[in-house]
């Protein structure tokens, strides 16, 4: 939801005082910590809620252009032509299927990485290195889990109810696969990607965009789908499987690019509070010198009308 500011009517809020209910921008607070995400009101001294970019997220409909453009920074096109090219010149021996299978594992766990980082903020794509070392890659182990757990859902209803109840479980389980996705990747929790009243609670809070997502994700699964059909049925065996390989990886990244910015824009109704990350000098533009809180407090008692506390304070400096 957005909200202005309080005081500069049009300029997007970025803390908000719950007992004043008073809604501040970044004008108003220059000496909040955005890094700790603390500040104290100036009217109750109270500590403040931080509300992140969630009053000036664009909404993803109005960004289609840059989540196509996404794929083609240099870092996910170095792990796209690392995990497509590379198991087609190894061996098909037992070391060669290794590499392929450890290619399709870092590939996975970057595509995860990338819904977490842009929830976080970040626009732009995660490093290469994350593709390939650190931590994550339990994340294949757990979405198998998940997939077998919601099979086990499925036939479960199908015991119980007979046909109907698994379809309205088919039904679910489909509708909700983005919804358990971005749980998946935010809590790397099984039992919170599998459980439909979370799953439910996510689309309800997201509300109409959800399903307005969703039909984009069936529109980008049918489009990568005829590109790869095109590639393998008009161009020679290793070409085909090249093309075919690397169209599936930019448009799996364009999908969980989505998911992630789906996240961003709505982290106020999801309960959490993330800004843009993507400008380095972002986190130390936090100036601490008072003059410019003497200043905002200026403005604010202005625009309150209490010209005698002006006076006062004026005198005082």
């Amino acid at each position: 939801m957005k909200h202005d500011c309080h005081y500069h009517p049009g300029e997007p809020a970025k803390w908000h005082c719950g007992d004043c209910q008073i809604h501040y921008c970044t004008r108003c607070m220059p000496d909040a910590d955005t890094r700790k995400q603390h500040a104290l009101c100036p009217h109750c001294s109270r500590a403040m809620r931080y509300l992140g970019a969630a009053t000036e997220a664009v909404p993803f409909w109005n960004r289609i252009g840059a989540f196509f453009r996404y794929p083609f920074h240099t870092d996910p096109l170095m792990v796209i032509a690392i995990c497509t090219l590379v198991p087609l010149v190894v061996s098909g021996n037992l070391i060669g299927l290794i590499i392929t299978l450890v290619l399709a594992l870092a590939l996975l766990k970057y595509t995860y990485a990338v819904i977490s980082h842009t929830a976080e903020g970040h626009m732009k794509p995660p490093p290469v290195a994350v593709a390939f070392t650190g931590s994550g890659f339990d994340i294949v182990i757990l979405q198998l889990l998940v997939f077998a757990l919601m099979g086990g859902m499925v036939a479960a209803a199908a015991m119980v109810g007979g046909p109907l109840l698994m379809f309205l479980a088919v039904a679910f389980v489909i509708l909700a696969l983005p919804a358990s996705i971005m749980v998946l990747a935010m809590e790397r929790s099984v039992m919170a990607a599998v459980n439909p009243m979370n799953l439910a609670v996510l689309i309800s809070r997201i509300g109409t965009p959800y399903f307005l997502l969703y039909g984009y994700l069936i529109l980008l699964t049918l489009a990568s789908g005829a590109a790869q059909d095109f590639a393998l049925t008009h161009f020679a065996p290793g070409v085909a499987r090249t093309l075919a390989g690397f169209l599936n990886s930019t448009f799996t990244l364009i999908l969980f690019h989505m998911l992630g910015y789906l996240l961003f824009q709505y982290q106020e109704e999801l309960g959490f509070a993330s800004d843009l990350q993507d400008d380095e000098n972002a986190g130390e533009m936090q100036n601490r010198d008072r003059t410019h809180r003497f200043d905002a407090d200026i403005d604010m008692n202005l625009k309150d009308g209490n010209y005698d506390r002006v006076q006062s304070m004026l005198k005082e400096a």
